[in-house]
């Protein structure tokens, strides 16, 4: 059964979030503050985040850059079909990113400045598991890819985040490519 629910306020949703038990939460990325305490609330209850964003300017993909979510929609490409699609996708575990949102956030980043100098160096797994990542893969595809538990994907992913120092995997590609970790 499929249930979605409309919140007046992010309030509301920490609210339902803490009290109920939902598998995706669809935000505004317009409040920052807003957005990251629903999202933590998410993130502690096993819920996925999607970002939902007003635009693809310049500003809104640099402050969706630093957001910890799962996927990223812009509002004008919703209808009832891409959405169910985009929510599809994330429930198989997928990265919910379209490739123009994806190109837009990696210029933004080349834009910024140089590349960072690195001071990690990554475990040949670890870069095994950059490179399935930036094919946009879930943490039990990368598991499966490398023949390894769906936990060893994660602490492969988290540790990747973790050196990065990403709130998401999105902007994690996003550096790893901008530095020179990935090739496009």
């Amino acid at each position: 059964m499929k249930v979605v629910h409309g919140c007046a306020g992010f309030r509301e949703a920490v609210t339902l979030l803490e009290n109920r038990t939902f598998d995706i939460v669809l935000l505004s990325a317009d409040a920052r503050e807003e957005f990251d305490q629903v999202a933590a609330v998410a993130a502690k209850r096993g819920v996925k985040t999607v970002a939902l964003l007003r635009d693809a300017s310049d500003d809104v993909i640099a402050q969706a850059s630093t957001l910890t979510a799962d996927g990223f929609i812009l509002e004008s490409a919703v209808d009832p079909r891409s959405l169910e699609d985009a929510l599809l996708r994330l429930q198989r575990g997928d990265m919910v990113l379209s490739s123009s949102l994806a190109r837009k956030l990696i210029t933004e980043l080349r834009r910024r400045g140089q590349p960072r100098t690195t001071t990690f160096r990554l475990t040949p797994r670890e870069q095994q598991a950059l490179s399935l990542l930036a094919e946009g893969m879930s943490n039990k595809q990368i598991g499966r890819r490398l023949g390894i538990s769906v936990h060893g994907a994660k602490r492969h992913v988290a540790n990747l985040l973790a050196k990065l120092n990403c709130p998401n995997r999105t902007l994690a590609v996003a550096y790893a490519i901008r530095d020179g970790l990935l090739t496009e």
